[in-house]
């Protein structure tokens, strides 16, 4: 379907998923997975924890993971969202003896860990694997960056305008001329995301209403005008 901003030249390129199998075929994909170990976690449920020990690569078989850090007067700060067919737990992947973020399971998900030692075993045997670990791994390096300095430089007004838009590209369906997200994200989620209270987040929210920027049917959020909410903020290639 048309719209604007649905050019994948108009947006930062980091903003879109990274499917860790891009570009390999089925043999290699089972290979890799056949040497994890699969497991389900519950909404809520926390996959790792800062400072636990990083030996291990984890990947997003469905469902839907936040990464974040706390501070030591407990503010959170959230790097990304993991969604499906994606890697995550940097730690493991790097070779740091730690983890120095959390990981937690924002729905019912389905995760499949590796060693790291059969993590880098997979990347010499399957080249592209590694290709796209490092893109994906530039990826989140920008979001990790977007993530701090919109938090201190930006006002909530635009750090929300561009968490709704950088959500839209993997939670958003097109219906005419407005996105309509396939998730619901609770005021609470928006403003760990942004980095504001529920409150803020509700405020600026209504704002945006008011101005007809977005609407909800129900609890589902649809962004009305995609242009005026992005003319909000600056977007950096």
């Amino acid at each position: 379907m048309g719209g604007p901003m649905q050019n994948k030249g108009e947006i930062p390129w980091y903003w879109e998923g990274t499917y860790l199998f891009e570009k390999m075929d089925d043999q290699a994909r089972h290979a890799v997975l056949g040497k994890s170990h699969r497991q389900i976690f519950r909404k809520g449920a926390t996959i790792f924890r800062a400072d636990d020990p990083a030996n291990q690569v984890f990947f997003l078989e469905k469902g839907l993971v936040r990464i974040f850090n706390l501070s030591a007067q407990g503010s959170e700060t959230v790097f990304w969202l993991c969604i499906d067919g994606e890697i995550f737990g940097a730690g493991g992947i790097s070779g740091c003896a730690r983890q120095s973020v959390f990981g937690q399971a924002l729905d019912h998900s389905v995760i499949h860990s590796l060693k790291r030692e059969d993590f880098e075993d997979m990347i010499h045997r399957y080249p592209q694997l590694g290709i796209n670990v490092i893109t994906l791994m530039g990826a989140r390096l920008r979001l990790a960056c977007d993530a701090v300095i919109e938090k201190t430089a930006s006002t909530t007004d635009i750090r929300l305008a561009r968490g709704l838009l950088r959500l839209s590209r993997n939670f958003g369906s097109w219906d005419g001329e407005e996105i309509i997200f396939r998730k619901q994200f609770t005021h609470q989620e928006l403003g760990y995301m942004v980095g504001a209270s529920r409150q803020t987040i509700n405020r600026a929210l209504n704002a945006f209403a008011r101005r007809q920027l977005i609407r909800f049917e129900k609890r589902t959020l649809v962004i009305r005008n995609v242009d005026a909410l992005a003319s909000m903020t600056t977007t950096v290639e």
